[in-house]
C-alpha cells in the first residue's frame, strides 16, 4: 500500500500556517469570491443556530495570578515529568477543577421555545472542547475527553495525543462523519427538508465539498487506525468550551470568545499573562507600586439556566486557587 493519502493529511500541510503568517501585512484589495469549505459550513451552521437561540450572559475579569505564576514556574522547572507542563495545560486543569464546584456550567440543555419546556442534563465527566488552530490558520473545536479525572501529567499527554492525531488526519473525512451524524439528528428531530438541503449542498453545485479521490480515502481509512486519527467523537461541543486566546494574541485586552454552543451551557476563555504595575497600601498606610501578573478571563453562559448566582461557586473556587495555588503541585 502506498502513502499517497499522506499528502491530504494536516501533517503534510502543517507548514502552510507559517507561510500564511509570514506574508506581507498589506494586501492588494481586489474583488473576489470563494465558496465555503466543509469546515466553514460545519462551524457556520452550529454558530448561527447557537447565536439565534441562546441568550448569553457573561463575566469578565482581570485576575491577579502572581502566586499562580510562581507555582507554574515550579512545575515548569520539574525535569522529571514525562511531558513539560505548559501554561495552557495548567489552565485546562485549573478550570476543570473549578467546574466541579459549579456543575451547571458543565451541562447540556435541551430547550423548546414553542412551549418553553426543556431538560438540563448535568454531565458526569468534563469533556473539554478546545479550539485548535489548523495549519491554514482556521480553528476547529477538538474534544479533550474526561478532562476532569486527569492529573496534570495525564492532561499534558492527552493534549500531545490530540496534536499527534491531528496531523495524521484528513480533516474533511472526519468532518463528513460529523455532518452525517448531524443530518441523522435533524431527521430524528423531524427536520427532514433541512437535512436534505444540507446534504445536497455538500455534493451538488458550486458549494459542494471537494473530497480526496475515493482510492485515497480507502487507503487512508485502511492505513490509519481510528486511535491514530481524529474521529467524529473528537470534534464538537463537548460539555464545555475552554479557549486559550493568549496563544494567538499577545497584546492587552480582555479575553473574548465565541457564542455558547448548543447544547452546552458555558464557554470560558483566557488571554495571555502580562505584567502590570499596581498601587497597593503597605502596613504603615503608605502607597507603593508593585508588579503583578494579570490574566484576562471571560466566562459566558446560557442565561436560560439561571443568573449570576449560578456561576458564583465557580468564581469562589477560582478565587481560592488563585490565593492558595500550592495545592496545584499535588495535581
Amino acid at each position: 500500500m502506498s502513502d499517497n493519502y499522506k499528502q491530504y493529511t494536516l501533517g503534510w500541510h502543517r507548514g502552510e500556517r507559517k507561510e500564511e503568517f509570514e506574508k506581507k501585512k498589506v494586501y492588494e484589495l481586489k474583488e473576489s469570491e470563494e465558496s465555503l469549505d466543509f469546515l466553514r459550513k460545519a462551524t457556520g451552521y452550529t454558530l448561527t443556530i447557537s447565536q439565534q437561540t441562546i441568550p448569553v450572559a457573561g463575566f469578565v475579569r482581570e485576575a491577579d495570578v502572581t502566586k499562580l505564576w510562581s507555582v507554574y514556574e515550579k512545575l515548569r522547572s520539574q525535569t522529571d515529568r514525562p511531558i513539560r507542563i505548559s501554561f495552557n495545560t495548567l489552565m485546562l486543569r485549573f478550570f476543570t477543577e473549578c467546574l466541579k464546584s459549579a456543575p451547571i456550567l458543565n451541562a447540556h440543555l435541551k430547550y423548546k421555545p414553542f412551549n418553553a419546556s426543556g431538560t438540563l442534563t448535568y454531565k458526569g465527566s468534563v469533556e473539554v472542547s478546545m479550539p485548535v488552530i489548523l495549519p491554514n490558520g482556521r480553528m476547529i473545536p477538538i474534544v479533550l475527553h474526561d478532562a476532569g479525572n486527569k492529573n496534570l501529567d495525564e492532561m499534558a499527554f492527552a493534549v500531545s495525543e490530540i496534536e499527534r492525531k491531528l496531523y495524521n488526519t484528513i480533516l474533511d473525512e472526519t468532518l463528513y462523519d460529523v455532518a452525517k451524524q448531524r443530518m441523522f439528528l435533524l431527521v430524528r428531530q423531524g427536520h427532514i427538508l433541512q437535512a436534505a438541503a444540507t446534504g445536497l449542498s455538500s455534493f451538488i453545485g458550486k458549494n459542494k465539498v471537494k473530497f480526496a479521490p475515493s482510492k485515497i480515502r480507502r487507503e487512508y481509512r485502511k492505513e490509519v487506525k481510528p486511535e491514530d486519527r481524529l474521529c467524529a467523537e473528537d470534534i464538537g461541543e463537548g460539555t464545555v468550551c475552554i479557549s486559550d486566546l493568549g496563544s494567538i494574541y499577545s497584546g492587552k485586552g480582555f479575553a473574548t470568545t465565541s457564542p455558547v454552543l448548543q447544547p452546552t451551557t458555558a464557554v470560558i476563555a483566557f488571554g495571555r499573562v502580562r505584567d502590570e504595575e499596581k498601587v497597593y497600601k503597605k502596613e504603615d498606610g503608605q502607597l507603593d507600586l508593585k508588579t503583578v501578573k494579570i490574566l484576562p478571563i471571560t466566562i459566558l453562559f446560557d442565561h436560560k439556566i439561571g443568573g449570576f448566582p449560578d456561576i458564583v461557586p465557580f468564581l469562589d473556587k477560582m478565587d481560592s486557587l488563585f490565593e492558595n495555588p500550592e495545592v496545584i503541585l499535588d495535581w
